[in-house]
């Protein structure tokens, strides 16, 4: 893939070596990085340089790629270069006179099925393209600090469906998420963010607290490291304020929207003097009324978005918590204080500052109704649930397999719906979350778990609709669990396939022990279960864990053999939950490092378990997971897991 970035200043080297870090596999490819200034130019290439340095000094970079970035990287200063791009994104100023010029050279100069971006923060894409020869195909792309690695990217679609669907794979493939956003001042992130940032202000400019006080406070209360810390690191004063007047003018806008003077005159300066730290203790009574204010803008500005459906309100949460770097996502946090705390807060900020719009939600006390891990889709007579927590590949954590069951539950009750396709932002499903593993202290608590587990996963398994799972990547631990409990499996080019749970000192407790030999065979499983061993894409096919061949698109593909079962030339089905015969001595493997101990308990578990139908095997395998509590080889891999990843083997005591 051929792409180009406009602008080498604050943000386009970012988005450069972002996109050129996604591509770096891929034969051919290229990202131009063009600026009319060769000093520009050169800072740009020298901080991407200092990005791949860094990565490789710290082992987040193979070496190859790092070579492959070198190679695939072209800086110049001709816009002529992009002739070829397939993709553009003008991330070189906020000033719509420019924003249009860029776009006349460079309609004259890109192909003319060349996609095209703008990453502003606040002005609308239909002031931006409204002198396109083909507005169709140029759109908002608005990304977030730091860009090179922070996942949304909020889109403005241009109103072409066909190009629509090309931008959101293309976002995708240069490693972002899209968030779709209507065509507003400021979209969705931004009215939120510059908001909480001039309200903070606003207290520094009354006098009633420090920088350093504001920062704290609001630390404590919502995570985030505080408004004007943000700032300093994003030496973003005069872009809130342009953003300020855009919303203030806006259709929307009233006088409360105005930037407080104060933001100006900060400027490029910062506001905390990193070498004489300033104390940050303050009065309760300071601390309260900081903290009431600025949650009655979050909250009041956060809903008005999700009133306005700027935004999806599932999609709104997730992109606030992950842009804003807050512990939650701010409708999420509406939710934990409750109707009455929420409209509470605004009221009474309202009753200060007569021109603060309180949505209407908050005025009728009503709650946000949010589903957060996962999104439903409908194509006529099938339904799409994707797992959505792309920031941990789409690990499995205790509500996203509930929001999975509540769905299928709920469509297969549907009778408009004849097929479900579960899969997940990017194919990808990284397994169960390691912080609620590590998180369990008792083999009672472990046995809980794995229990809960097996009920929703065999109500997956138990639905009268078929359900197909369509993934690609990473497919590993409780995400292959989940997979195995479907009623077939179709795997992507991507796939890499396993059962790690020994390499943390435990064994699967979502059903791998007793799902996998069954669907595989007892000795082709005992590599994944006992050693650790992968699958690729093909191997998992060939082997029968997933139908037919690797697919380019596992969601058409598992659509295609839906279809195909509802016309009978297929026929989809659980795994088979019969008994299974076990020999009396299995076959040696070479266990490398893992846990002797560990094994002990698998190895009985699949002789007991596997004996026995199914739903008997699954409480064996509860009772097993539990038993590994009782082992110091679980503490040892959880804690190794946590503390160096995947990578570094852990040092297991095998008792």
């Amino acid at each position: 893939m051929i792409v180009g970035v406009i602008g080498s200043g604050s943000i386009g080297p970012d988005l450069a070596y972002g996109f050129v870090t996604a591509l770096a596999a891929e034969p051919g490819s290229r990202v131009y990085l063009v600026d009319i200034k060769q000093e520009a130019l050169d800072a740009g290439v020298a901080r991407i340089k200092g990005y791949v340095s860094k990565a490789l000094a710290r082992g987040k970079l193979h070496p190859k790629v790092a070579q492959a970035v070198d190679a695939a990287l072209v800086p110049t200063l001709e816009m002529s270069d992009l002739a070829g791009c397939e993709y553009v994104l003008e991330a070189a100023t906020e000033h719509l006179p420019i924003k249009r010029a860029i776009l006349r050279d460079l309609e004259a100069i890109v192909r003319p099925d060349c996609l095209i971006g703008f990453a502003t923060s606040g002005i609308p894409r239909a002031q931006i393209a409204s002198e396109a020869k083909v507005p169709g195909r140029c759109f908002v792309n608005h990304p977030f600090f730091p860009a090179w690695r922070t996942l949304p990217i909020e889109i403005v679609l241009s109103g072409d469906a066909a190009l629509g669907q090309r931008m959101i794979q293309t976002m995708r493939k240069l490693g972002k998420v899209p968030i779709l956003t209507a065509d507003v001042e400021c979209f969705a992130a931004d009215d939120v963010f510059c908001n909480y940032i001039s309200e903070a202000a606003r207290i520094v400019e009354e006098g009633l607290a420090t920088p350093a006080q504001v920062d704290k406070a609001v630390n404590d209360a919502v995570g985030g490291g505080g408004p004007f810390n943000v700032m300093d690191l994003t030496r973003g004063n005069k872009l809130v304020v342009h953003c300020q007047e855009l919303m203030q003018g806006g259709k929307n806008g009233t006088p409360w929207f105005a930037p407080p003077a104060i933001l100006a005159r900060q400027g490029d300066t910062p506001w905390h003097d990193p070498k004489k730290p300033a104390d940050a203790s303050c009065p309760e009574p300071v601390r309260t009324q900081i903290v009431d204010r600025i949650l009655a803008v979050l909250l009041g500005r956060a809903l008005a978005v999700m009133d306005d459906r700027t935004c999806e309100p599932s999609d709104l949460d997730w992109l606030l918590r992950m842009s804003l770097g807050f512990d939650k996502g701010t409708l999420e946090l509406a939710e934990q204080l409750g109707v009455e705390r929420v409209h509470e807060l605004c009221a009474a900020f309202a009753a200060k500052n007569p021109k603060f719009p309180v949505p209407p939600s908050i005025a009728a006390k009503k709650a946000p109704n949010l589903v957060r891990d996962i999104r439903v889709e409908r194509d006529g007579d099938l339904a799409v649930v994707r797992v959505f927590r792309p920031e941990v590949r789409n690990a499995l954590c205790a509500r996203a397999l509930q929001e999975v069951h509540d769905a299928v539950l709920a469509l297969g009750a549907d009778a408009r719906v004849k097929g479900i396709v579960l899969t997940s932002t990017d194919g990808a499903f990284a397994g169960a979350d390691i912080n609620e593993l590590a998180a369990l202290k008792t083999p009672e608590a472990c046995e809980v778990m794995s229990a809960r587990g097996h009920a929703l996963l065999q109500a997956l398994a138990a639905c009268p609709k078929p359900v197909v799972m369509a993934c690609d990547g990473p497919v590993l631990g409780g995400g292959a669990e989940t997979a195995m409990a479907c009623h077939a499996r179709v795997v992507g080019m991507n796939l890499t396939l396993g059962q790690p749970e020994v390499d943390l000192g435990i064994i699967p407790g979502y059903g791998g022990t007793q799902r996998l030999p069954r669907l595989i065979g007892l000795e082709r499983a005992l590599p994944l279960l006992r050693a650790g061993k992968t699958l690729d894409a093909a191997a998992a096919c060939k082997l029968g864990w997933a139908h037919g061949d690797p697919a380019a698109d596992p969601i058409a593909a598992a659509k295609s053999l839906l279809r195909a079962h509802f016309e009978g030339k297929v026929k989809l089905a659980p795994v088979d939950p019969k008994p299974m015969t076990v020999p009396r001595s299995l076959p040696a493997l070479d266990l490398g490092h893992r846990s002797l101990a560990v094994d002990a308990i698998l190895v009985d578990v699949l002789r007991r378990g596997l004996a026995l139908p199914l739903a008997e095997g699954l409480k064996i395998e509860a009772q097993g997971f539990a038993r590994c509590r009782r082992t110091v080889d679980m503490d040892i891999g959880m804690k190794n897991f946590v503390q160096n990843g995947p990578r570094v083997p852990a040092a297991f005591l095998h008792e």
